[in-house]
């Protein structure tokens, strides 16, 4: 299929495994809605990369070499802010979630995640124009409201939740409502659902 001559997502990869940017490439480079425009293989490369092509979107390897994962997030949003980050890991990390959000990663995804679900979120992720807004839908969750949703996940009631988390069932529908407008969610179930696609659950969990 021929790519449009105006792709709507120009995407930039940054993962110091060659193997793993390849397939990144072979994935996405299928859809003709995405042009992949640059690679880089350590942090410094990463914000060379984001100034040099300003992609849309920025698929950032979080154990990279270079200054650290928060860091190069912080030295992109500040060099070429309209660039949307999205942050892959092995390990999901409630603490790190959360630096990285504060840093202005746009989505934090396990590399586990089924590639059309990757492709599904990167569309997701380009297709908004407020960054922080993008990091908050995207399921940059509490530690708190992870606990909340992985709770759900196993079909527990609030009161449930409440006697598990020693908290009150009104705390439970504070953070389930919280959850649904980070997620965009309109139900549990589409919570739950748009949390596995987006990396914020494992099926594991």
């Amino acid at each position: 299929m021929t790519k449009p001559a105006a792709p709507v997502i120009r995407l930039a990869i940054a993962d110091d495994h060659d193997l793993f940017r390849d397939g990144i490439v072979a994935i996405l480079g299928h859809d003709p809605l995405v042009d992949v425009v640059a690679e880089a293989s350590d942090g410094h490369d990463a914000l060379r990369v984001a100034i040099a092509h300003r992609p849309d979107v920025l698929l950032l390897d979080v154990e990279m070499p270079g200054p650290g994962a928060a860091t190069t997030v912080r030295r992109i949003r500040r060099h070429a802010p309209e660039t949307r980050i999205v942050v892959l890991t092995m390990h999901r990390d409630a603490m790190l979630t959360e630096s990285l959000r504060q840093a202005g990663a746009a989505a934090y995804l396990t590399k586990t995640m089924p590639s059309a679900d990757l492709l599904r979120a990167v569309h997701a992720v380009a297709a908004r124009t407020d960054q922080t807004a993008v990091g908050v839908d995207v399921g940059l969750v509490s530690p708190r409201e992870y606990e909340v949703l992985r709770l759900i996940a196993l079909a527990r009631s609030n009161a449930e939740i409440a006697r598990e988390l020693s908290i009150t069932e009104g705390t439970v529908k504070r953070h389930t409502s919280n959850l649904y407008a980070k997620l965009g969610a309109t139900s549990r179930i589409d919570a739950v659902r748009r949390a596995l696609l987006l990396g914020v659950l494992g099926h594991d969990d």
